[in-house]
């Protein structure tokens, strides 16, 4: 099979996981059906899959760190596209970005340390009056013994440069 047929075959299977998933907004399902769908094999199938999450993950970090819509990153108005595929674009893309505000939310607790929690080695340091820890073994992040607040970061030997 030439290369021309192979890239028409993948973006015909990329248009019909579009439909499917119009039909029904599971990934998941949709990927089953298009399997199904006998024009593709294993490999094409899990390709398309790939394809098109790229493009989700693209447009809805384009959107959330430029601060812009959809139609910015297709550089024209995704209501141009065919038929309902660029409704069901749209819906993946905004999923997207609630699933990134999400890590987000939790990359920003990561630095952070609490009562109760298991830590490691290391020193850490109390984040509402500064008072230092040291853990030579794994152990319970205990209150502050200073404060009794609960919120500790780690320190390293870049913070005492």
């Amino acid at each position: 099979m030439n290369d021309s047929n192979n890239s028409n075959r993948l973006a015909a299977g990329y248009q019909k996981l579009m439909e499917l998933l119009h039909e029904k907004p599971q990934i998941d399902h949709a990927l089953e059906r298009l399997a199904e769908w006998g024009e593709l094999t294993r490999e094409e199938v899990d390709k398309i899959a790939d394809y098109l999450r790229r493009d989700v993950e693209d447009a809805a970090n384009f959107m959330e760190i430029n601060r812009k819509e959809l139609k910015d990153w297709l550089m024209y108005d995704y209501y141009m596209i065919e038929g309902t595929l660029g409704d069901t674009f749209s819906k993946m893309v905004d999923e997207t970005r609630e699933t990134l505000k999400k890590f987000e939310n939790e990359a920003s607790r990561i630095g952070e340390w609490h009562t109760g929690e298991i830590v490691g080695l290391g020193t850490f340091e109390c984040i509402g009056c500064g008072e230092v820890i040291h853990f030579h073994k794994p152990g319970h992040m205990p209150p502050c013994p200073r404060c009794h607040d609960s919120k500790y970061r780690r320190l390293t030997t870049n913070d005492s440069a």
